[in-house]
C-alpha cells in the first residue's frame, strides 16, 4: 500500500502537467512531456532505491523498518526532485528563474553595439525565454514608419501586447501561439518596451540630423541664389553706372545728376538685400540684447520699418513669456516671409499678424502682391521646415482680394 501511494505522488503532478499541457503546441508539448518524464522517471529510480534499499538493510535488524524508509523517502523527495529538475532544465536549456531571465536580456542588451542590436538580441533572449516558435517587436517610428524584428516565425494569429514606455506606446510584442506564462510575458514586455524606446529615439536623432543636413544645403542653396541672382547684378549695375557717370562728366554736371541719383537708389537697395542676407543667416534675436529687450514683439516692428513695401504689425495676447526656441523661429519666419514679399510679391502692403493662443502661437503674414512666384516656393519650403522643427504646421494660399497669405503655427508648452 506505501509503495502505491508513493507511486501516485510521484506521478500525480506529471499527469496534472499533462493534462494542462494539452493545449500547447505539438513540439513545444514533446519537449515538456520529455523533460518531464526524465526527470520523474529519475526520480522515481532514486526514491524507490532508497526506500528499498533501507527496507532490505534494515528489516533483520528492526520491525519498524518500513516506516523509517517511508520517512527518509519522503524526506528526500523534494531535494532530488529539485537538483534533477535544475540538471534536465540546463540539459534542455530551458531557464525558470525570471530573474535570472531579466537579468540574461539586460546583458545581452548592454552587450550590443546599438539600439538595432539590442533589439534583435532582446527578440532572440524572449524567444528561449518563453519558449516559443517566434517573437516579433514592432517598433513605430516617428513620422508614422514601422520597423519589425523577428526571431522565429510568429505565424498568422499570434498573441499580441502593446509595448507601453511612460505611458506612450512604443510599438507590439507578437509571440507564436498562447504563452504558458503571462507573467514572465509581461516582464519580457516591459524590458522589451525600453529597448524600443531607444530604438526610437535612435530613429529620431537619425531624422534630425538629415533634417539638419538638408537644412543646412538649402540656407547654403538660398544664399547662393540670393547673392547670385540679387546682388550680384545691383553691384555690377552700380559698376556701370559709375562708369556711365565718369564718361558723362564731359557734358558738365546736369549729365550726371539724373545717373548719380539712380545710383544712389540702387545703392539704397543693395544696402537692404544686404541687411537681408545677413539677418537671415543670424537674425539679431541670436546676437545679444535685441529681441532679449525689444521681444519678439519689438523685433518684428523693427522688421517691418525698412526700406520697401509697407508693413503692418499686428499682436494679440502676451509675448512675453515665450520658450526661446520658439521666439526666435516665429521671428525667422516672419524674416523670410517678408524678404520674399519685398522682393517677388511686387506688393504695396503686407501685415505680419501674431495671436498667443492656449498651446501655441500663430503666426501669418500676409500681401496685396501677384500671389506665389517660384521664387516664393522655394521659400515656402524652407518656411514648413522651420516649423516642423518644433512640431508646428504650415500653410499658404492665395487671399480673395489678392495677394498671399502664410500661416504658420508653432506649439508652446504652457508652464504648470
Amino acid at each position: 500500500m506505501t509503495i502505491k501511494l508513493m507511486l501516485l505522488r510521484v506521478a500525480g503532478p506529471l499527469l496534472v502537467r499533462v493534462a494542462v499541457l494539452s493545449g500547447m503546441r505539438r513540439s513545444r508539448l514533446a519537449l515538456v512531456l520529455l523533460n518531464r518524464a526524465l526527470v520523474y522517471l529519475t526520480l522515481t529510480a532514486v526514491v524507490g532505491a532508497v526506500y528499498f534499499g533501507i527496507i532490505a538493510l534494515g528489516r533483520p535488524l528492526t520491525s519498524s523498518a518500513g516506516l523509517v524508509a517511508a520517512l527518509v523517502a519522503g524526506a528526500l523527495f523534494h531535494p532530488v526532485r529539485v537538483g534533477l529538475q535544475g540538471a534536465a532544465d540546463r540539459v534542455f536549456g530551458i531557464e525558470r528563474d525570471p530573474y535570472r531571465l531579466a537579468d540574461r536580456v539586460n546583458r545581452r542588451v548592454q552587450e550590443a553595439p546599438g539600439p538595432a542590436e539590442a533589439l534583435a538580441s532582446a527578440v532572440a533572449a524572449s524567444r528561449r525565454a518563453l519558449r516559443a516558435p517566434g517573437v516579433a517587436v514592432e517598433v513605430v517610428l516617428p513620422g508614422g514608419r514601422s520597423r519589425m524584428v523577428a526571431d522565429g516565425e510568429v505565424g498568422a494569429s499570434p498573441t499580441v501586447l502593446r509595448l507601453e514606455w511612460q505611458g506612450t506606446s512604443m510599438g507590439w510584442l507578437l509571440v507564436a501561439g498562447e504563452p504558458a506564462d503571462p507573467a514572465l510575458l509581461d516582464m519580457l514586455a516591459r524590458q522589451l518596451a525600453e529597448v524600443a524606446h531607444a530604438v526610437r529615439l535612435s530613429a529620431d536623432l537619425r531624422r534630425s540630423r538629415e533634417r539638419m543636413l538638408l537644412t543646412r544645403e538649402e540656407e547654403r542653396h538660398k544664399l547662393r541664389r540670393d547673392l547670385y541672382a540679387g546682388l550680384g547684378p545691383t553691384l555690377t549695375e552700380l559698376a556701370l553706372s559709375a562708369d556711365e557717370a565718369r564718361i558723362s562728366l564731359a557734358g558738365g554736371p546736369e549729365a550726371v545728376e539724373p545717373l548719380l541719383t539712380r545710383m544712389r537708389r540702387r545703392m539704397t537697395e543693395a544696402i537692404v538685400e544686404v541687411r537681408e542676407l545677413v539677418y537671415g543667416l543670424r537674425p539679431p534675436a541670436l546676437d545679444g540684447a535685441d529681441l532679449g529687450e525689444l521681444g519678439l514683439e519689438g523685433a518684428l516692428r523693427t522688421l517691418a520699418d525698412t526700406p520697401g513695401p509697407r508693413v503692418d504689425v499686428a499682436v494679440s495676447g502676451p509675448l512675453g513669456d515665450l520658450p526661446a526656441a520658439v521666439e526666435v523661429a516665429a521671428y525667422r519666419i516672419a524674416h523670410e516671409a517678408v524678404a520674399g514679399v519685398r522682393r517677388h510679391a511686387r506688393a504695396t502692403t503686407a501685415l505680419i499678424r501674431v495671436e498667443r493662443r492656449p498651446g501655441g502661437l500663430c503666426l501669418s503674414v500676409a500681401d496685396d502682391g501677384i500671389g506665389l512666384p517660384e521664387q516664393r516656393r522655394e521659400g515656402a519650403t524652407r518656411l514648413r521646415h522651420r516649423a516642423e522643427e518644433l512640431g508646428g504646421t504650415y500653410e499658404h494660399d492665395t487671399r480673395p482680394g489678392g495677394g498671399t497669405e502664410v500661416v504658420v503655427e508653432l506649439p508652446v508648452k504652457e508652464p504648470a
